[in-house]
């Protein structure tokens, strides 16, 4: 019977408590769903510039295998540019994965028996997308009548390479984007709702109701100290892993002041996120139970271990505002695409703008009493 009566009293404690039963439902579910379509799908809809200099058979040939790569197995996106010098500078922006060159004379070289050769540039840093971008264009070769066409190294070369724009990043350099992102947001975790819980939890969150302080003070006071504790870890990690895999820091100071930018706002941004997620709860477990939910939905879908490109549509649209996509691509941009400033600055902008709604909607949240 004693036995008995601790089972009753412990069971009705957690029927008092269903989100964590609730949690311990959904999230199996959601792992399922982000994990199965963030990992290993395949590569669509990657944006191929095509720069045509010859309208002869050969070179429509070409263009006609192009087009039906987009139509069938959709791994690419065609894009009509005008010259190789706009195409390059869209690649360096982000907005082409590649760009496809058919020079002048392509399809009358072929006609004559003489060797014919389409330029192939691409974006390399991420190498999964890089390798598929490929491997479609190259598919498109038995198209044309004449063997002889091939693609060439910056229309030089005679075997199949494509023309990288940055430098090589190898594996596990590719990683360190990923491994600073999550420990700000471990330290977003940990600083920021876990501690504001704790506080609530033990009392400590009583003395606030004693002073004149305002729910933006305390926001804007947790979330400095959590900032600060933050910014000192996911730095020390960055260090370390640029130190460890032999990654720097491209742009000069510049590059640097925007790599701790990105840190500061994006560590800012997910402290005041947690803050407006937890800020009316009450007991620790709830921050332990949300904290794993978010890291999945959030994490995966950023972008750092798999291109966004093979994800399902209704995935993309969310990585699209993903606050840990932006962050994701504002590094590589630094560390990878030789200190790419303006396209970090288009993901800066966005991570300023959700700090700041973050930080609002976190001190109206911000539970004031008992």
């Amino acid at each position: 019977m004693r036995v008995l009566a601790v089972l009753e009293r412990d069971f009705r404690r957690m029927l008092r408590n269903p989100l964590t039963l609730f949690s311990s439902i959904l999230m199996p579910l959601l792992y399922l769903l982000i994990l199965g379509n963030s990992l290993e799908g395949p590569i669509k809809e990657l944006p191929l510039g095509v720069v045509v200099f010859d309208q002869g058979t050969e070179a429509r040939a070409f263009i006609g295998a192009l087009q039906a790569v987009e139509r069938g197995p959709h791994t690419v996106r065609l894009v009509s540019v005008p010259d190789p010098e706009y195409a390059l500078k869209l690649l360096r922006r982000g907005e082409l994965s590649g760009f496809v060159i058919v020079p002048p004379r392509f399809s009358s070289d072929l006609e004559r028996g003489e060797n014919a050769a389409i330029g192939l540039y691409i974006d390399n840093v991420d190498s999964v997308a890089a390798g598929a971008l490929q491997a479609a264009v190259s598919a498109t070769l038995p198209a044309l009548r004449r063997p002889l066409a091939r693609f060439e190294l910056h229309l030089g070369a005679v075997q199949l390479l494509p023309q990288e724009i940055y430098p090589r990043v190898d594996y596990d350099t590719s990683l360190v984007p990923a491994v600073v992102v999550m420990a700000i947001f471990m330290g977003s975790m940990i600083a920021g709702g876990f501690n504001l819980v704790m506080d609530r939890f033990l009392g400590v969150h009583e003395s606030y109701l004693s002073t004149p302080l305002s729910r933006m003070d305390i926001a804007l006071g947790v979330l400095g100290s959590g900032t600060i504790v933050t910014l000192a870890t996911s730095t020390l990690v960055l260090a370390t892993g640029l130190l460890a895999t032999g990654g720097r820091v491209y742009g000069g100071p510049l590059g640097y002041l925007m790599l701790f930018a990105v840190e500061l706002l994006t560590t800012f941004g997910l402290l005041a996120m947690m803050m407006a997620v937890l800020g009316r709860a009450n007991h620790p477990r709830v921050s332990g139970v949300l904290g794993g939910f978010l890291n999945v939905i959030l994490f995966f879908p950023s972008g750092a271990l798999y291109p966004i490109q093979s994800f399902p549509s209704w995935l993309r649209a969310f990585a699209m505002v993903d606050p840990e996509t932006h962050a994701v691509a504002a590094l590589k941009a630094i560390l990878f695409r030789s200190g790419d400033l303006v396209a970090a600055g288009h993901h800066l902008i966005f991570l300023a703008l959700f700090a700041v709604a973050m930080t609002i909607l976190a001190a109206a949240t911000l539970k004031r009493t008992l």
